[in-house]
Order: structure tokens, then C-alpha cells, then sequence
């Protein structure tokens, strides 16, 4: 009995700290597994930069689109290959909580900071 009790003492613990992950990655609200649905890329006075937008990975009808701003041709590059590709890329963007947008079909999450893929 001593050993169930210690092992639902040590899931609870492991729970509870996954929630706290996880928790504060909601707050931040600027990462996450997601498809790319639209890459575009400006030249101003030879200073590149472009949008990318995302919709979430496993969302069949998204209410809503993030899009991260950046300043990094690879990254630009490295998106516009997974929209052809149909893969999935981990964005993560600077926003904080402050601008963590709740509402809206256009949803700004900041500078893209990291771009992973599959």
C-alpha cells in the first residue's frame, strides 16, 4: 500500500510540474508545432524582412492565424520550403503576455526567434 501511495505522490508531482510548463508556455503564447499558410518577404533599401503566418498543426478549421515578423532570410527561406513541402515547422516568437493576443482572426506574436522543423 506504502508503494501505491508513493507512486501516486511521485505522479502528481511530475503532473504538477508538467502543468507549470505548460502554463507558462500558454502565457507566452508564442511557440508551438504549426503549418505555414503564407510567407512574404519585402527588400527595403536592402534590408529583408518578411512576415510569416501559421495556423496551428492540428487544427481542422483555425479560427485564427499567428504571424511573426523577421528579419532572417534563412528563416524566410526555411518557411516558404515548408509551405511547399506541407511540413510542420516549431515557431517560437518574442511576444510576452503583454502581447499575447486572445481575440482576433490575425494574431501578432512577435519577432520570430526559433524556427525548427520535423
Amino acid at each position: 500500500m506504502k508503494t501505491i501511495k508513493n507512486l501516486f505522490l511521485m505522479l502528481s508531482f511530475v503532473a504538477a510540474s508538467m502543468f507549470g510548463a505548460s502554463a507558462a508556455n500558454a502565457a507566452s503564447c508564442s511557440g508551438g508545432w504549426t503549418y505555414v499558410s503564407g510567407v512574404y518577404e519585402y527588400n527595403v533599401n536592402g534590408t529583408t524582412y518578411g512576415y510569416i503566418y501559421t495556423v496551428p498543426e492540428h487544427n481542422v478549421l483555425p479560427a485564427f492565424t499567428n504571424y511573426y515578423v523577421t528579419y532572417n532570410k534563412e528563416a524566410l527561406i526555411q518557411a516558404k520550403m515548408a509551405l511547399q513541402n506541407h511540413q510542420s515547422l516549431y515557431l517560437y516568437g518574442d511576444s510576452g503576455t503583454a502581447a499575447c493576443p486572445t481575440s482576433g482572426s490575425y494574431r501578432y506574436l512577435g519577432t520570430l526567434t526559433y524556427l525548427y522543423e520535423y
